[in-house]
């Protein structure tokens, strides 16, 4: 009875640990990284793709 319930705490402090800890962790590579995480390697094809069609940026 007790290892059960011992068990459930366990597993439901590693689950509210983890949904508690990530994003702070995502939270703080972005702000120690100068305000943004590299873009994911879809985005940055996308942006290529664009940058590709429309002839670069314009200024």
């Amino acid at each position: 009875m007790i290892m059960g319930e011992l068990a459930i705490g366990v597993l439901s402090g590693l689950l509210v640990g983890t949904c508690v800890t990530y994003p702070l962790v995502l939270w703080l590579a972005r702000n120690l990284r100068g305000g943004c995480l590299p873009p994911h390697p879809r985005e940055r094809r996308a942006r290529a793709e664009l940058e590709a069609f429309f002839g670069g940026r314009e200024p």
